[in-house]
């Protein structure tokens, strides 16, 4: 096999091996591990969550010292309770809804066109021709 039909294999079997600790130990207890696309804002969680611990030592900031923001950030993440965790759940919740509603109706108008051919030319023409 070349390199390119090698890859094809590699991935087809890549997930069966691939094992995570934080998953097994997750799978213990009986918990299941759901992974988000990274640094997405509106679809991780925890995203939010360090917005709102970053919004909390900069506008408490006023030495802006190391172990002053040291201190800072960990009141902010304290503060961080249960009850905002939730709201930033069901924000992403809603966020995939609307991102789910925009692709389906991407779907319904890509579905619905008409098809249509361009010809290319080497000719131009003005704007007084139209």
């Amino acid at each position: 096999m070349f390199k390119p039909q090698l890859m094809v294999k590699v991935r087809e079997i890549k997930i069966k091996y691939i094992s995570y600790v934080v998953d097994n130990m997750a799978k213990n207890p009986g918990h299941t591990v759901l992974r988000f696309t990274p640094y997405h804002c509106e679809l991780n969680p925890i995203e939010l969550a360090w917005a709102m611990v970053k919004t909390y030592v900069k506008q408490n900031n006023t030495t802006f010292k190391l172990d002053d923001v040291k201190k800072l950030q960990n009141t902010a993440i304290d503060r961080v309770t249960s009850e905002n965790w939730q709201h930033f759940i069901e924000h992403v919740k809603t966020e995939e809804n609307k991102m789910t509603e925009v692709d389906r109706n991407m779907d319904e108008i890509i579905d619905n066109l008409e098809p249509f051919v361009l010809t290319i030319t080497g000719e131009t023409s003005d704007s007084s021709d139209f």
